[in-house]
């Protein structure tokens, strides 16, 4: 399949209104894909707008997961792909963190796509094909994070899920890839939060969108099972 076109194949993109989810969300759609935008409180109209279909689920529950599956299964009838954006990040010294914070880091970046893939794999495995794809870092790339310790940790938990989740799917040709961001994403909230800097050195969310299409529409036979995205060199 060429990265031109997905065949109406059907995408869950969690956290389809973000700032990284939005691109992502035109991409697919623009390559013919049909797409699940799922949050726990959708913007209906600009959803519908962006010709996607929107899910309200809370993926922090296993039973908000499973709605989300079955309320895609219900429109469309099948699910081809599992596009997992939702995550959070927070500063501070692992020393110094709160336990409120460890389970802030862990629930929004790991608990919510173990759901997600629990929740969508009985599906791929009964059409013997699909593809997941999540977010992890620069952090999860190099294995250290001062500074910000627990996300790292979380980010790394989830780079290691998905590799073991690649190999539990040995036999089959159902894709995984690892989304790496190697810098700073150009995001409101990043441009908000370091008024100093010139965002065009950071990464452009446009251009995850295409690696992950890219990703999504390789044959069995031309896996990418991990996209490090950079930012312009200095």
């Amino acid at each position: 399949m060429s990265s031109s076109s997905l065949g109406e194949r059907v995408f869950l993109v969690t956290g389809g209104g973000g700032a990284i989810g939005q691109p992502i969300v035109r991409a697919f759609v623009a390559a013919g894909g049909r797409v699940a935008v799922v949050e726990r409180k959708p913007d209906v109209a600009s959803i519908e707008k962006a010709g996607a279909f929107p899910v309200a689920a809370d993926l922090s529950t296993a039973e908000g997961a499973e709605a989300m599956v079955r309320e895609t299964l219900g429109k469309f009838g099948r699910i081809d792909g599992l596009i997992h954006t939702i995550g959070g990040f927070a500063m501070g010294k692992v020393h110094e963190a709160d336990v409120a914070t460890y389970e802030r880091m862990f629930d929004l970046n790991v608990r919510t796509l173990f759901l997600a893939i629990r929740a969508v794999m009985p599906a791929f495995l009964a059409q013997k094909s699909g593809f997941v794809c999540g977010f992890a870092s620069l952090p999860a790339w190099t294995g250290s994070a001062p500074g910000s310790g627990l996300y790292g940790a979380a980010k790394s938990a989830v780079a290691t899920m998905l590799r073991s989740l690649d190999g539990d799917l040995a036999g089959t040709d159902i894709g995984v890839s690892i989304v790496f961001p190697m810098g700073a994403v150009d995001t409101p909230a990043n441009r908000k939060d370091m008024p100093g800097a010139d965002p065009s050195r950071w990464i452009d969310p446009e251009e995850i969108a295409q690696s992950i299409l890219f990703a999504a529409t390789r044959s069995p036979r031309g896996r990418i099972t991990e996209l490090p995205i950079s930012p312009p060199r200095a």
